[in-house]
């Protein structure tokens, strides 16, 4: 018996496995990877290899998960592994932390913080002061930056490492039990019986069982443009990572996991969320802008306080520059750096997409390309499929045309023909792939719903089985016609014993073009015009109440015919015609009942929707009203038109048609206005192919449109990937349709499309949000540390209060702000379309005007508090002129008590007396005229020389030299004071400056609150108590912020505050509102402002609609004014697809800056 020896996975374990088949791992895999023919045709081909593998090409494994024996899932799985790969380690933490450090300022910060610490410590007098407290500081920021930074970068990974793994989820149509049903990619085995059909991918290798036309698209693996057709004969080797384009047909798989080719030929899922998106790549270089800037701030504070700092010290002295110094200086400059570059904008955009695609997974859209949650954002124009999509895609047989009766409800078999009941009964059952089965008293469909339609008519209406007279017919199966979206048709051939049949069935218009002959109740007739017209009036009765009309028909053709050629039943072309028409059947699919409040909410939101069908037109016209895509726009306005597919290509091809659309595209705004009229009113596009589609969405983005498309057929493809926004459907969509779609609709819902559109433009404000809370920052930080450098004074904020803002700003801001879940007023806006700016006039107003509310109480803090102004005497700091008054004496007798020349403890008052006098009154360095000069009696004739050495040892006092001892005396009780009131000024001015920095926190948290409403809302609380995420970093901010006031002073250059200074920077924090609510009152209610900052409303073209608005708009006011006097009324509070609950005028006028006039 041969030997296993690979388990689940392809992972090799140790020993050998025992394997009740009759074929092993190693035999069956070396097969597979040179294609051997012989080996395939010594085990019988695939049928022979299934038995030997424990399967059956009719029954397939055994179905039961739990079951074990040689049929079993479970023992297949075992021998031959499981059908998946090893996951790609997420990157290590310590990886990122490494990335993180990369960085270059974070570089220099680090420098910075090393030769700080180094001179704080090596430095004696700088080790006395306990200057390398700030460095270690430092170093301590440095890695908690580090660590947020790569925290931040590690969820974000396994974040988007979820999100992407359900890319791989495929399900597959499989045999088991002798039943189809599908089972995950994942749960696949060797020995598995699948299904494949048009769009189908691969997901493990395997042998032709039957091959229906079954054709690969090879490309992906082997670079070989042509599709390769399969057989039983010549190439029945089919491999993982190919695609069906056309045909279809059963195989048997024989290589799962790494064994399969796709797992030792290609390379693993690349890791996610690397590609940045427009939104990203805009704000990457609306940051670099704002660094740029942040940095020319940085070099002219760093020069500004150097200059200063040397003309202070009289030059460079290397003792000093750790002390308050060129290395303060250049670690401010770096900081100010830091803050300035926003690195939190693509964080925050990150954040907001990674948040919206777990959300949107709950609403039911599964996004694969990262880029589409925000394009969804900016639709401007959506092409929607019908079936499926606006309809239920319930399908049931509800009338028809049978044997010359009409029949106003579906028929029984006792009320047809017995032949033509037989007739039916095969082109139901054989020319379809769809299957149904009924579990728990619930109806399961796998397949095309038009033919489970039709399966479910001859189970329930006709009486009878479709699997018996499937199985009956099984081997008579010669040929399968699959459906062409070209002919809108389908067929299959059958061997009966006397002839091929052919039965076919399609699109009713189109079929009977292709009918010579017609069962009647007299039996069958020539297919007269007459007779033709006549069905084709039933056709268009049926359709124009919106049901779905198939015509059902066969051919006969002989056995043998010497005539016709070898390849005759290969074109579908040559078997589909001269048809006998045996009936036409009225399908219902009805409109999904959201469907006509989606439409409605993306005709407010001002994107217009389209019906792009391979339906009938009067069936499309009828579900279009239905849906509220066709309407009356009122008088003397063009009305929107549904127009088939035939009459849109013509139109293009128009000469005249050509020539205005190459000059708009030239940029000529009159050929866009012209195309613009021509095309913007057409609504439904019926009895489209798939080119129709591409070539709509085509001229569509031509016109500026941001275009979603919907599609579902492999031949939707090239149109998904065209749109701004692919949309696949989860349910009815292809496996080639999902891979070239951005977003999977997975319930195939239209309402689930308007809720992407609102998750796109959630993402939008949120990032805008981010943005103006952000920049209200930098502004304010660069302004003030600017202001503080050049104007002299301290620096507003030290290094370590930058960092500590720089991490409010970047990190939790982002997180807080990035994560608002959408509110339905964002479906009242305009769409942002292709060219709407970052950052609007709106925004614009907010950053300047609590910039400046910022900046008022950071410029009294630092300039006005320390003067101590009435009432507030406890925060005065003395100038240092006040300091050698006042203090001089103190300071003086300590100095000059040791080792100075010519001072004995006798004389010692009088020289204390007389330094200080000189230093304070003399002008060397303080002249006050509250005492005079001592020196002025050693120059009785002339005026006191301005040099201090001239002053004190000339004139009368004797020799003209600077080393006298009066010079000295003078000179050091100068240095004394100057050290001490460096260290009294950085005392007494830590109290008003803990002050600043508390406010300025508070202030940022108060304006992050503002920022949740940046459309001048006047409710800027709304749904801020329920976001547990936002409430959250507002109490992790103040909570850690008031850990650093109370216990990290020692670092943060900090004082605690008692409870009135808190309670004062809480009230000036929240003063932002006030501000915030006057600036949003003015400009909403003064016309200019309005007039200039008004985001115009969405534009409708819905008279119907508007009149419902302005119906909705007096009903609130009436709700309003009842509720004013204590009365309650039924207000109606219209709902559009569950997403615009609540929308009220005010948020209308939020949204659009004014009440939008109609």
């Amino acid at each position: 018996m041969p030997r296993a020896a690979v388990a689940h996975g392809g992972e090799e374990v140790p020993g050998e496995i025992s394997s009740p088949y009759h074929v092993g791992l190693e035999e069956l895999t070396k097969a597979n990877e040179v294609k051997d023919m012989e080996f395939y045709n010594r085990v019988g081909r695939a049928e022979g290899l299934a038995k030997l593998l424990g399967s059956s090409p009719d029954q397939g494994l055994n179905p039961d998960p739990n079951a074990g024996g040689p049929d079993s899932v479970a023992e297949h799985r075992r021998i031959f592994g499981a059908n998946k790969y090893p996951e790609v380690p997420p990157k290590n933490f310590f990886l990122l932390v490494w990335e993180v450090v990369q960085d270059p300022i974070l570089i220099l910060l680090i420098a910075a913080a090393a030769v700080s610490t180094i001179l704080g410590s090596a430095i004696p007098e700088e080790r006395e002061k306990r200057h390398w407290i700030e460095g270690i500081a430092i170093w301590v920021a440095v890695i908690i930056v580090t660590l947020v930074g790569a925290g931040n970068d590690y969820s974000k990974d396994l974040q988007f490492r979820k999100l992407n793994a359900q890319k791989d989820k495929i399900q597959i149509k499989v045999i088991r039990g002798g039943e189809q049903i599908l089972v995950e990619n994942t749960d696949l085995v060797v020995g598995d019986v699948v299904f494949l059909d048009t769009g189908d991918k691969v997901v493990a290798d395997a042998l032709v069982l039957d091959s229906q036309g079954l054709t690969m698209d090879e490309a992906s693996l082997t670079g070989e443009s042509d599709p390769m057709k399969k057989n039983l004969q010549e190439d029945p080797w089919v491999m993982s990572g190919t695609q069906v384009t056309e045909g279809s047909g059963h195989v048997l798989v024989i290589a799962v996991g790494l064994n399969s080719t796709w797992g030792k030929t290609m390379s693993l899922v690349s890791e996610a969320g690397d590609d940045e998106t427009p939104l990203q790549e805009k704000l990457g270089v609306l940051a670099g802008a704002i660094g740029k800037i942040g940095f020319g701030v940085a070099v002219c504070c760093f020069i500004a306080q150097l200059i200063k700092w040397c003309v202070v010290n009289k030059g460079f002295p290397i003792k000093k520059i750790n002390d308050n110094g060129p290395i303060q200086f250049f670690l401010y400059a770096i900081t100010i750096i830091v803050v300035a570059v926003p690195e939190g904008l693509p964080l925050a955009v990150t954040i907001s997409l990674a948040y919206s695609m777990k959300k949107m997974m709950t609403d039911n859209n599964f996004v694969r390309v990262l880029a589409a949650c925000e394009t969804m954002g900016g639709a401007t124009a959506i092409c929607s499929d019908k079936t499926g999509t606006l309809t239920e895609n319930r399908m049931t047989v509800v009338q028809g045309w049978f044997g010359g009766r009409k029949c106003d409800t579906a028929p029984r078999a006792s009320d047809l023909d017995p032949v033509l009941l037989e007739e039916l009964k095969m082109n139901c059952a054989l020319n379809s792939k769809a299957t149904f089965m009924e579990k728990n008293g619930k109806m399961e469909f796998v397949g095309n719903r038009t033919e489970c339609a039709l399966l479910l008519f001859m189970n329930r209406d006709l009486g009878s089985d479709y699997a018996a007279y499937r199985k009956r017919f099984e081997k008579s199966v010669e040929k399968v016609y699959g459906f062409s979206s070209a002919k809108k048709m389908a067929s299959v051939l059958v061997r009966m014993s006397d002839s091929y049949r052919l039965y076919n069935k399609g699109a009713a218009e189109w079929v009977l073009k292709r009918c010579t002959r017609c069962i009647v109740q007299s039996g069958i007739v020539e297919m007269t015009p007459s007779l033709r017209d006549q069905l084709l009036e039933e056709v268009t009765r049926m359709a124009k109440s919106g049901l779905r009309c198939i015509c059902l028909t066969y051919a006969d053709f002989a056995l043998v015919d010497k005539n016709r050629p070898a390849d005759f039943f290969e074109d579908a072309d040559n078997v589909d015609d001269n048809l006998t028409c045996i009936g036409i059947v009225g399908i219902k699919d009805p409109v999904r009942p959201e469907v006509p409040d989606a439409v409605r909410t993306c005709k407010r939101a001002g994107i217009t929707v389209r019906m792009v069908t391979g339906d009938n037109i009067h069936t499309a016209r009828h579900i279009a009203r239905e849906c509220g895509i066709l309407y009356n726009m009122g008088p003397d306005k063009p009305e929107p038109v549904a127009m088939e597919g035939p009459v849109f290509r013509e139109m293009l091809r128009e000469e005249s048609f050509v020539a205005v659309r190459a000059r708009m595209n030239e940029g000529n705004k009159d050929a866009l206005a012209e195309i613009r009229a021509q095309i913007d009113h057409v609504r439904v596009l019926a009895r489209s192919s798939p080119e129709d589609k591409l070539q709509l969405v085509r001229l569509l983005k031509e016109l500026g449109e941001v275009v979603a498309v919907t599609g579902d057929g492999t031949n939707d493809a090239p149109a998904l990937k065209e749109s701004d926004v692919g949309l696949a459907m989860g349910i009815a969509g292809t496996e080639v349709a999902k891979e070239a779609a951005d977003i999977v609709i997975m319930d195939d819902n239209f309402s689930s499309i308007v809720k992407s559109v609102l998750w796109g433009r959630s993402v939008f404000a949120n990032i805008r949000k981010f943005l103006q809370f952000q920049l209200t920052v930098n502004l304010v930080a660069l302004v003030t540390a600017f202001v503080g450098a050049v104007a002299g004074g301290h620096e507003p904020l030290n290094i370590l209060q930058l960092l500590w803002v720089n991490l409010i700003m970047d990190t939790m801001g982002a997180l807080a702000l990035a994560t608002e879940d959408p509110h339905p007023r964002l479906l009242l806006q305009r769409p942002n379309g292709r060219t709407e700016h970052l950052i609007n006039w709106k925004m614009a107003k907010h950053i300047f005007v609590q910039g400046c509310y910022q900046m008022l109480w950071m410029f009294l803090c630092l300039y006005l508090l320390p003067k101590g102004p009435k009432g507030l005497e406890s925060y005065l700091v003395h100038s240092e002129q006040t300091f050698y008054e006042t203090e001089c004496a103190k300071h003086a007798e300590t100095v000059l008590a040791t080792n100075m020349v010519n001072v004995t403890s006798t004389n010692l008052p009088q020289v204390v007396s007389f330094a200080c006098n000189v230093v304070s009154y003399c002008g060397f360095p303080y002249k006050s005229p509250a005492q005079s000069c001592v020196l002025d009696s050693n120059w009785p004739t002339s005026a006191l020389p301005d040099d201090l050495g001239t002053a004190a040892c000339g004139g009368t006092y004797g020799s003209n030299t600077t080393k006298c001892d009066r010079f000295q005396w003078v000179q050091a009780v100068d240095n004394k004071l100057e050290d001490e009131y460096k260290s009294y000024n950085e005392d007494e001015y830590k109290r008003p400056l803990s002050l600043l920095f508390n406010i300025f926190i508070c202030t940022q948290v108060a304006n992050e609150i503002n920022a949740r409403r940046i459309n001048d809302e006047y409710n800027i609380f709304e749904g801020f108590f329920s976001n547990w995420i936002f409430l959250s970093i507002i109490a992790i901010t103040m909570g850690l912020q008031a850990i650093i006031i109370n216990f990290l002073g020692l670092f943060f250059k900090v004082e605690p505050l008692d409870w009135h200074e808190w309670l004062a920077s809480i009230a000036i924090g929240t003063g932002a509102w006030p501000v915030s609510l006057l600036t949003r009152f003015i400009t909403r209610n003064i016309p200019a402002c309005v007039r200039f900052e008004a985001m115009l409303p969405p534009e409708i073209d819905d008279p119907a609609l508007i009149k419902e608005l302005e119906k909705e708009g007096a009903a609130h006011s009436q709700h309003q004014h009842d509720n004013n006097y204590g009365r309650n009324t039924n207000g109606n509070n219209a709902n559009a697809a569950g997403v615009t609950a609540s929308v009220k005028p005010d948020d209308v006028e939020a949204a659009n800056g004014s009440v939008p006039k109609y």
